[in-house]
């Protein structure tokens, strides 16, 4: 039994190393959404930021992005603030019923309960590369 499953990690080495990354990473997601209290909120308005940053020794180069503004209720407050990191999509539309994540321990730390917002954080896509890749190295190096 454990030779089969042996020689079936080291034919499908690519497929198991992102099956163990994926595994961890969505058991660790779920796992954060008891830090959370869940309210339903919608967005009350789409700001367009454009900013500038000079790259190297070419001319500015401009970056544009879509900032949510989003509005729930709490206790019969309602609370506005507006999700300004940089996220890769920022696909909703004007009075989009979305759902809020709050932080049980700091009221002030929001996030919107969407793909790109909850789900997807550029340092965790990074750490997953990482940790693909040493998965991967260590089939590939030590199980023979």
């Amino acid at each position: 039994m454990a030779s089969k499953l042996r020689q079936y990690i080291i034919n499908n080495s690519i497929t198991f190393s992102l099956f163990i990354v994926y595994s961890g990473f969505i058991f660790l997601k779920v796992e954060n959404l008891d830090n959370y209290n869940f309210y339903e909120g919608k967005i009350i308005g789409i700001r367009n930021i454009t900013s500038s940053h000079t790259a190297g020794r070419g001319g500015p180069v401009l970056i544009n992005r879509n900032i949510p503004e989003v509005e729930y209720y709490k206790d019969n407050d309602t609370i506005r603030y507006d999700q300004g990191e940089l996220r890769l999509v920022t696909n909703f539309e004007l009075n989009e019923k979305v759902t809020i994540l709050e932080n049980k321990e700091d009221e002030y730390e929001n996030k919107i309960y969407s793909l790109f917002y909850y789900w997807i954080d550029f340092n965790e896509l990074i750490l997953c590369l990482l940790a693909f890749l040493f998965i991967y190295g260590y089939i590939k190096n030590f199980i023979k």
